[in-house]
């Protein structure tokens, strides 16, 4: 169910039965409340992920968020469509020029500073988001870099910001939160083909390893060309996201069997593995990217780091 079709209902556009209407259906298990005042269907609220829940949320503040301020950081991120791993975002973030410091209140963030809005002047039930470039900023200078670097790489993908212009919005060191989003930058490519890509590339970069060439082919032997998610040639080291969705979604597998896609898989490593330019070929899943001690544990396994 998309967020925007969700209607709220507030106790302030009722009158006095109306409000104890609401207040009633609420005590029955009907409504959710979503902040004091405003409340939505109980089976509506049920189909919402927490994406739709938090830009929900957003909606119902809205009222009380001032024409000073726009949406921004996780909450733009979110309103933008963008991926956000290992966060649950329990307050709605604005950017307003009216403060003075961050301020952390109910359901609500507010980071000081004039929000650049941007020509394109997006909205999420009247109020402006920040632009893509200083959503992306935000993230990098401000969140854990792994998960920053997910979000922002779609952003890359999708053609909305490029890699050069956000390297140039980055502010200078040794301003707080440069470094970090000097990590981001560097493991940005719009070569990578989805999240968990995105999410390999940060590690890769956390761990120091040598910048490798996203979506490299190889000529197997038959003449038969086949793409590899990272190719690290100083290393003679492949690198293959390994997500489960591959073997089990039906438009991926393109009507082949998860049986037969597993095998093939295999014998395409296999191959890949007997070029002479390969050294090894090592396949994270989601387990080992959240956590990059188990992340670099394989990379041991395989001798390739200490």
């Amino acid at each position: 169910m998309a967020e925007s079709s969700v209607t709220l209902h507030r106790s302030s556009e009722q009158d006095d039965a109306g409000a104890r209407a609401l207040q009633r259906r609420h005590r029955a298990g009907l409504l959710v409340k979503v902040i004091e005042g405003v409340f939505v269907e109980a089976p509506a609220w049920a189909k919402l992920d927490g994406r739709g829940r938090h830009l929900l949320l957003a909606r119902a503040l809205g009222p009380t968020i001032r024409p000073t301020a726009a949406l921004s950081h996780l909450t733009a991120a979110l309103a933008y469509g963008w991926p956000v791993v290992g966060l649950q975002p329990d307050r709605v973030h604005v950017t307003d020029g009216a403060t003075t410091r961050t301020e952390h209140r109910a359901h609500l963030v507010r980071h000081a500073g004039s929000p650049e809005i941007g020509s394109e002047r997006w909205v999420l039930g009247g109020i402006p988001l920040t632009s893509r470039l200083r959503t992306a900023v935000d993230l990098a200078t401000t969140l854990e870099p792994a998960s920053a670097a997910v979000a922002i790489d779609h952003a890359v993908r999708n053609g909305s910001i490029s890699v050069e212009q956000f390297a140039e919005a980055l502010p200078p060191r040794p301003s707080r939160g440069s470094v970090r989003a000097r990590t981001v930058s560097a493991a940005l490519d719009a070569a990578h083909e989805s999240a968990g890509e995105s999410y390999t590339a940060i590690r890769m970069v956390q761990l120091g390893l040598p910048r490798p060439t996203a979506q490299h082919p190889f000529t197997l032997p038959g003449g038969r060309t086949v793409r590899v998610d990272f190719w690290v040639p100083e290393l003679g080291l492949v690198v293959e996201f390994d997500g489960k969705q591959k073997y089990t979604d039906r438009e991926m597998l393109y009507g082949v069997d998860p049986g037969e896609a597993v095998w093939r898989e295999k014998v395409r490593e296999d191959r890949l593995r007997a070029l002479p330019e390969v050294r090894a070929v090592v396949r994270p899943t989601w387990w080992h990217l959240v956590e990059l001690d188990r992340f670099h544990t394989l990379f041991r396994q395989h001798r390739l780091l200490v």
